[in-house]
């Protein structure tokens, strides 16, 4: 009970614990994102294919890497956090 209470109160915070959900949760959703627009982009350019397939791996990757930074800056920012209040 007291650890609801914590939570409630922000003196436990549980940002941490979630953003690893969310980050596993958006390394899968974006792809599938990633997929339907370029599968909207690839209907008047049925005959240029591989250049299509180009586009979507590059925005693959671009994503993933931006998704990646986000998640690393506001874990290394929550770890900034903790190391402050400990001092």
């Amino acid at each position: 009970m007291q650890e609801i209470i914590d939570i409630i109160t922000f003196k436990t915070m549980i940002s941490e614990q979630m953003l690893f959900i969310f980050y596993y949760l958006g390394a899968i959703v974006v792809p599938f994102l990633i997929y339907i627009y370029t599968k909207g982009i690839y209907k008047p350019f049925q005959n240029n294919a591989p250049k299509v397939f180009i586009i979507f791996i590059s925005m693959f990757i671009f994503m993933e890497i931006l998704w990646r930074m986000m998640f690393e800056f506001l874990i290394a920012f929550l770890q900034i956090r903790d190391a402050l209040i400990l001092s």
